[in-house]
């Protein structure tokens, strides 16, 4: 069903415009030029569409994708393999280039730039280097970790492109569009309700949507109201600005033990046992775009704004 959703071309991906304008801009000028489009990156949070729109790229090119996941490419052989089955004019597409084991990754320098891979054979004191000779292709790369790319393969990149966040117009747009695509009627304050408690991302958008069409169904009703929204969000513990039970107990914390004061990601990590990679990536971004939270060199604090999310929040569960 997710492959249903994907737009195939420019027209139906929604939002992005400057991003979409350039890729297409780009797109024109190497068909025109009968010339191989750059490598692209293309890096933002999880979920905005980055896979979709080199699908797109691709579609537009007429070009085969070969796909790839780069904490899956370790090894030399890794790399090797994905390039040895290779035509001319083909696109490869890495998902999470950036955890390409950089022990290996040196391999791409000379592929991207120079369509060549040195490969040294034979034990030490008697190896050789035999040259694998790449025809034309593009290498696309994504990621959500864009600190995380060495610089040199940064360099190796014709166009960066940066995904934003979808404005609530936007995410609204794409729910229609999925709703028509699985035949189910929605009306507005339903796609409202979903829109503000999507993150701003297509992708979690659509998957509320397909847990409001699984209400609809067992509640044998024909349109997707604010009641069944309801309903199917309380059922899966989802709050307002779509946070879940883990973001709440992060802020509870805060609020009353921490309300005025500075806490460091080490002791809120011992304290509500979560892993601090976890924390920093999957819980705090949507409390931080929403100004539940700040952060700084001394750690993390809740904002008054967090405070009254909590309150009400207690007062609605009624917590005491």
């Amino acid at each position: 069903m997710q492959n249903l959703l994907r737009p195939n071309d420019f027209d139906n991906f929604i939002g992005q415009k400057k991003l979409k304008d350039t890729l297409e801009v780009m797109i024109q000028s190497s068909i025109q030029r009968k010339k191989q489009i750059d490598h692209l990156l293309f890096y933002g949070p999880a979920g905005l569409g980055k896979t979709s729109l080199a699908n797109i790229v691709g579609n537009m090119l007429n070009k085969k994708i070969k796909y790839a996941q780069g904490p899956l490419l370790e090894k030399k052989a890794d790399i090797l393999s994905l390039f040895a089955s290779i035509t001319k004019g083909d696109i490869i597409f890495i998902d999470e280039i950036h955890g390409i084991n950089k022990n290996v990754e040196e391999l791409l320098y000379s592929a991207m730039e120079d369509g060549l891979i040195d490969i040294v054979l034979g034990p030490e004191g008697d190896q050789r280097i035999m040259r694998m000779k790449l025809p034309n292709f593009t290498l696309i790369g994504a990621t959500t970790l864009f600190s995380k790319i060495s610089q040199p393969l940064k360099d190796r990149f014709g166009f960066i492109g940066k995904f934003t966040r979808y404005s609530n117009h936007e995410i609204i747009s794409i729910l229609k569009n999925s709703s028509k695509i699985l035949k189910t009627n929605i009306d507005i304050k339903a796609l409202k309700k979903i829109s503000s408690y999507s993150r701003s991302t297509p992708r979690v958008a659509n998957n509320l949507l397909k847990r409001c069409i699984d209400f609809l169904t067992v509640k044998k009703m024909k349109t997707i109201n604010l009641e069944i929204v309801n309903d199917a969000f309380f059922k899966m513990g989802l709050y307002k600005y779509g946070l879940t039970d883990q973001h709440i107990i992060y802020l509870k914390f805060l609020s009353e033990s921490f309300k005025n004061n500075w806490v460091s990601i080490n002791s809120i990590s011992g304290i509500i046992n979560e892993e601090k990679t976890n924390i920093e990536l999957e819980i705090e971004p949507l409390l931080i775009s929403n100004e539940l939270i700040k952060k700084g060199t001394r750690g993390r604090q809740i904002t008054e704004k967090g405070i009254s999310y909590i309150d009400e929040w207690n007062k609605e569960n009624k917590v005491n």
